[in-house]
């Protein structure tokens, strides 16, 4: 299976901090979802951003797709690679789900009868198109999650990494987002999921990256 990130003798120190990230040779493949789990401090999070370029490493690489990020800007990694915060509201940035769909586009001057289209799809395939008019600080934490990923597809994202995106859901919102999951993979997308969550990590426990103390431990 392909690997939609790879991460080859990285190292990474954070500027005045004891705290350091090494890791010899790491995949994440297309078409499966990865669990990244450890205690808090363990590294996950700085994995999770030397996966998406928001930090680059000091020595080593980490390619997405074939690309080594230190030659990508965060937009470009953008168009590859979503990042879904913990908290989704972090990443909305306007008042009405349906502003919040085509505002990347508008902003770019693309919008287009395909942008709408698309914007309709995925609301459909995401249980939100009654909510297309609806202010998202009315929206569930359910209902806002699903939107900030929809907003992820639509820049064309084919890999998803997810910070404990199960904080704060019911079991209904939860089993919503597994299905959803489930079906982006069957679909040809790939997962890196941070995560404490038991439930979850017994559903993918097959693909699992366990960190302690900024090491790669299994």
């Amino acid at each position: 299976m392909s690997a939609a990130i790879t991460l080859t003798d990285v190292s990474f120190i954070y500027p005045g901090s004891d705290f350091s990230f090494s890791c010899s040779h790491l995949e994440f493949p297309q078409n499966e979802v990865t669990l990244i789990t450890g205690h808090n401090g363990s590294g996950k999070t700085t994995l999770s951003k030397l996966m998406c370029g928001i930090l680059k490493s000091v020595t080593g690489r980490v390619d997405i797709f074939n690309r080594d990020t230190k030659n990508l800007t965060l937009g470009e990694v953008g168009k590859c690679v979503g990042y879904l915060f913990q908290e989704p509201t972090q990443q909305l940035f306007t008042p009405i789900v349906w502003k919040e769909m085509t505002f990347v586009d508008e902003i770019l001057g693309r919008t287009s009868n395909e942008t709408e289209r698309k914007a309709l799809d995925l609301l459909e395939w995401f249980g939100l198109t009654g909510l297309k008019e609806r202010s998202i600080y009315y929206l569930s934490r359910g209902e806002q999650q699903r939107l900030a990923l929809c907003t992820l597809l639509m820049s064309g994202a084919n890999f998803f990494i997810l910070d404990e995106p199960t904080t704060g859901l019911d079991k209904n919102n939860r089993k919503r987002l597994y299905t959803l999951m489930d079906d982006l993979v069957a679909r040809g997308k790939g997962f890196a999921v941070i995560t404490h969550e038991g439930e979850l990590i017994d559903k993918y426990a097959y693909s699992q990256v366990r960190l302690e103390k900024g090491k790669v431990i299994a």
